[in-house]
């Protein structure tokens, strides 16, 4: 006797070829998104921990017990970049275009003016991860230097400096309370508070 072969019908085929295609276009974009916004805290939490690890190391090199008693204080944060950090390029608070993007914006779609966020004291740079940075004891970072999105709270991000050489955590739960209005608005140039935000939800970034 012949054995009858069971098999799959054309149209069974395409019907589970366009559920799949309609699971896809539902997930796929969220997928990513999430894979960007991880990219981009992997990058920030890189750049935080080359900074503080930095910043100790200065400290302890220059048999201080503060920042303000190191060579830190005493050279100046180009010195602190060109000695600790490989530096690709430097640049001047006069210009910045040879480290930073020409054009900003928040995460409501304004543009906002870099110059304003950066202390007029900086000394910056790129690094060599391609970080672009501008500091003082407070630091200006763009992750991923002139490449997008150039995007307040995605690859624009700043952080304080403690006495103690460790990154100023002191108020990042404040600060993430006014997330809302500080960070994610229309308005918004306080590119701390964007940080705050990731650093108080674990290093996430939940928006």
């Amino acid at each position: 006797m012949m054995r009858s072969k069971n098999g799959f019908t054309l149209a069974e085929v395409l019907v589970t070829l366009g559920i799949i295609g309609v699971v896809s276009a539902m997930t796929v974009p969220t997928l990513m998104q999430n894979y960007q916004r991880d990219s981009y805290t992997t990058q920030l939490h890189k750049v935080y921990n080359e900074v503080s690890q930095a910043m100790l190391r200065v400290i302890t090199e220059s048999n201080a017990v503060s920042l303000r008693e190191s060579n830190f204080s005493k050279n100046g944060a180009g010195w602190f970049l060109r000695t600790y950090f490989k530096t690709v390029k430097t640049c001047e608070y006069a210009d910045l275009s040879p480290c930073f993007a020409s054009d900003y914006q928040n995460m409501g779609g304004s543009s906002i003016t870099l110059s304003n966020t950066v202390p007029s004291a900086s000394s910056c740079a790129v690094i060599a991860s391609g970080a672009s940075i501008c500091m003082t004891t407070n630091v200006v970072v763009d992750i991923n230097g002139k490449q997008g999105p150039n995007i307040l709270g995605r690859d624009l991000f700043s952080f304080g400096i403690a006495n103690d050489g460790t990154v100023d955590t002191s108020d990042a739960k404040t600060k993430a309370d006014s997330f809302s209005t500080k960070c994610s608005s229309a308005t918004s140039d306080y590119e701390g508070y964007c940080f705050a935000k990731i650093l108080n939800d674990g290093w996430k970034m939940d928006y």
